[in-house]
């Protein structure tokens, strides 16, 4: 399989989805679309089926990690749902913080031109979830609580930064900010490795 392609693929879904949100349709459009739509789905389900990544080796974190890069609800460059987050790293002092940038469109609105809050709190667990991963912590999250600080706009570059305040052993908590331009929410992540 293609990384590119595939990609590819999601990119154009993504683009269809944003113009399926804005964009007046009249009946016959949709018809030839929906045609169209019909013969790709039905030549992509005449594949084999490829095994989940969990399905091959369940503890193969980096298995795990090429998949949520590639696949993945929030990140996935090829996940037509995402979108998507882009991850680096930076080091701050003694520890190390994740950052993600994320631009939201029209299909993440809530209120009129506004990023859904559920968006920016799944984008929150997901940048979290890296920063305790990154730290080998490889928990499950028990809580996320998010502070809304200011209304996020839909098409607007979001920074988030995403660090591990505290880690105990068997808890650890991680904190995150999101920036656009200025502090536009916080939250803070409780996880727990699992027991063996």
């Amino acid at each position: 399989m293609s990384d590119s392609g595939a990609r590819g693929v999601a990119a154009q879904l993504r683009a269809i989805a944003a113009l399926l949100a804005t964009r007046e349709l009249d009946d016959d459009t949709l018809t030839v679309a929906t045609a169209h739509l019909d013969a790709i789905r039905a030549t992509l389900d005449e594949l084999p089926t490829r095994p989940r990544w969990y399905e091959v080796d369940a503890s193969d974190r980096g298995a795990s990690r090429a998949y949520h890069d590639e696949f993945g609800p929030l990140r996935g460059a090829a996940s037509v749902i995402a979108p998507p987050l882009v991850f680096s790293a930076k080091k701050a002092g003694d520890g190390e913080v994740v950052v993600a940038h994320a631009r939201c469109g029209a299909v993440y609105e809530g209120p009129p031109r506004l990023v859904h809050g559920g968006i920016v709190a799944a984008c929150f667990d997901e940048v979290l979830a890296v920063a305790q991963r990154d730290a080998g912590i490889n928990g499950l999250t028990t809580e996320l609580t998010v502070r809304y600080r200011a209304p996020i706009t839909i098409d607007t570059d979001l920074l988030f930064t995403a660090w591990i305040e505290s880690d105990d052993g068997r808890r650890a908590t991680g904190r995150a900010a999101c920036t656009a331009p200025g502090l536009a929410a916080e939250a803070t992540a409780t996880f727990v490795r699992p027991k063996h």
